[in-house]
């Protein structure tokens, strides 16, 4: 692999905590006041609110996102939550995972010294006050089942999952066509994704007139550190994922996936650290999104597959997913 595909660094445990929820959800597909449908269970628009409206009064800090007219966000982050967790009863009710009590225990303790007040003098970033805001409508000890639930599902497949992919970095400054290069990623993606001798032979041209250099690889998550939890590796064969790996650079990568596989756990591996199985659990569940389906009201957003999160409509998600087209037989 070149150095251009850098490291983002791991995510800190309690960042990801704060990222998982557990909750209840009405049964029963019915659109009709639906926030959210994950594998045929309804998230109702009224438990998405009541849980916004409590929220607001738990975190005071909250004030300054009603006063801002953000509560939208804080909204997208509760229901986020919500369908994480419905991802994670869809997915280990058919696997099943083990969660060590003690350790349960431990990290519920983390999660609950972690929810002291934020300043309320407006110094605290949105982005803290949301992730608070939300953490607090939830028991502790159900935000650590799903937490550890999802890092077991990562754990799983982490060290058995390989990829071989074609891929390119869209860096500033690159290919001269204009707009963003947000445009000019999705863009690409869009052109390869009309078929695989189409996506081989735009590749070839972008190559040899130097407007990008087109690689292809085949890894594993493990070796590529700051990138083992990015779509990569999420993303099924004949796929087209073009992304941001982080808003610190503004590179984009285009990656075509050819090939995932996924072979068998080796008997007594050791474990990989939390900080990293769990958010290749949510590369797992990015695959069972393909599966069981998640829709989402478009008065909260759009499920950004990339991310794993919602994001406010298709311009604000962090990336693309694009099946490639069967080519036609001759």
């Amino acid at each position: 692999m070149t150095t251009v595909i850098r490291r983002r660094g791991a995510a800190a445990v309690l960042t990801v905590v704060l990222g998982l929820v557990l909750g209840s959800c009405a049964s029963g597909p019915s659109q009709v006041n639906a926030a959210a449908i994950v594998d045929g269970r309804t998230i109702g628009v009224g438990q998405v609110q009541e849980l916004v409206d409590r929220a607001v009064k738990a975190e005071p800090a909250a004030q300054t996102l009603a006063d801002q007219h953000k509560l939208g966000d804080l909204s997208r982050e509760v229901l986020t939550q919500l369908v994480m967790h419905e991802l994670i009863t869809s997915y280990t009710a058919q696997n099943p995972v083990t969660i060590d009590p003690a350790q349960l225990s431990q990290v519920a303790e983390q999660i609950r010294a972690s929810t002291e007040p934020l300043p309320t003098d407006g110094t605290a970033a949105p982005e803290a006050i949301v992730a608070t805001a939300a953490t607090k409508v939830f028991e502790p000890e159900f935000l650590a089942r799903d937490y550890l639930a999802l890092a077991a599902i990562g754990d799983r497949e982490l060290n058995s999952v390989k990829v071989t992919f074609d891929y390119a970095v869209l860096a500033p400054g690159q290919d001269g066509a204009t707009g963003s290069l947000r445009e000019k990623a999705l863009a690409k993606a869009e052109q390869l994704a009309v078929g695989l001798d189409r996506a081989t032979a735009v590749q070839k041209q972008d190559t040899a007139d130097g407007t990008l250099q087109w690689e292809t690889i085949t890894t594993t998550p493990t070796a590529q550190e700051g990138l083992e939890s990015s779509a990569l590796f999420g993303t099924g064969p004949n796929t087209v994922v073009a992304f941001q790996p982080n808003q610190q650079n503004a590179s984009w990568i285009i990656a075509l996936i050819r090939e995932r596989e996924v072979s068998a756990p080796q008997a007594g591996a050791a474990k990989n650290p939390l900080q990293v199985a769990i958010p290749f659990g949510q590369r797992v569940l990015q695959s069972w999104v393909d599966r069981v389906g998640v829709k989402i009201s478009p008065r909260y957003g759009v499920f950004d597959q990339v991310a794993m999160r919602l994001a406010a409509g298709d311009a604000e998600s962090t990336g693309v997913l694009v099946p490639v087209k069967v080519d036609a037989k001759p």
